[in-house]
This record gives structure tokens, sequence and C-alpha cells, in this order.
């Protein structure tokens, strides 16, 4: 998707790619919201954000592989900024302060909460689920790509 997004999650399927080492299972993500944009604060220090005027989609992903394995996480994508360079910022479903944020989300004009809720869901029981969109701007309710938890969507971690 994006080569922020292969650092955080590893490169191939079993591999780590360019991701920073890994944190302690202690030292959480958190997220600060903010008037204008979300910022999420890394364990390994590493600070993400996105301008809410710049949000484009917002994916959700459960995944057995990477440093963090065995958790949804929500993927904010977002335009490039003023400086030219791409937006988002990626957290798990379970980092400081995530609450506030899907229920910010949650008021974006179509967004659909279910297939965050199947990630999570997925990731409670050690399934990999396929990228699911919960909102993408300029998508009316109708034409937004959902994720029906049909079969094949999900997939043994193994």
């Amino acid at each position: 998707m994006t080569g922020w997004l292969r650092r955080l999650l590893g490169g191939e399927p079993g591999t780590r790619g360019n991701a920073a080492p890994a944190a302690e299972a202690a030292q959480p993500f958190i997220i600060n919201l903010f008037d204008d944009r979300v910022v999420v604060h890394r364990p390994d220090g590493q600070r993400e954000e996105v301008e809410w005027q710049r949000l484009s989609r917002v994916v959700v992903r459960a995944t057995s592989r990477g440093p963090w394995a065995g958790k949804a996480w929500l993927i904010l994508i977002g335009d490039d900024g003023a400086d030219g360079r791409q937006q988002g910022c990626v957290a798990p479903l379970d980092a400081m302060n995530h609450e506030a944020l899907v229920e910010r989300l949650a008021a974006l004009p179509g967004f659909d909460r279910a297939p965050l809720d199947r990630a999570a869901r997925a990731a409670r029981t050690g399934k990999d689920r396929d990228d699911a969109l919960c909102w993408q701007r300029g998508a009316g309710t109708d034409s937004i790509a959902h994720d029906d938890g049909e079969a094949g969507h999900e997939r043994d971690a193994s």
C-alpha cells in the first residue's frame, strides 16, 4: 500500500521487512485527536499523523504477521500534505484512546463500522482478514465497498 505501512507491518508474509524493532508489549500506541488532525505515537518513538481534511480512506486489517500480530489495525490514509509527502497513520484497536478515534471516524458520512467489528473478531480468533474499507472520501453510503464477511475473506493464520 505505502512504504510506511510496509515498514510497520513487515514486507512479505513471514518476514519483518524493514519494520522497526518490536517494542515491548507493555508500551502502548497512543492516539491523540486534535481539531485538525489525528496523531499516533508508536512504541518505537515514531510519530504518524494525518490531517482530517486530507483523510481519504479508512481501512481495517487483522493480521497474524509482523511485529504486532494478532491485532486488528486501523489504517488512516491521507492525501499528500503541503510538503508533498503522503499522510497517514496506523494504530491497533487496543491503542490508548482508540475509542475516541473510532467515535470520531464513525461520525464521518458513510462510515461503515461492520468491517471494523469483523476484523476485531478475526484478530481475537487468530485469523487474518483481507483489508476492508470502512470509509472513503467522496463515496456515498451506497458506493462504499463493503466487506460482506463472505467465505474467503477470512483465513487461518497458520
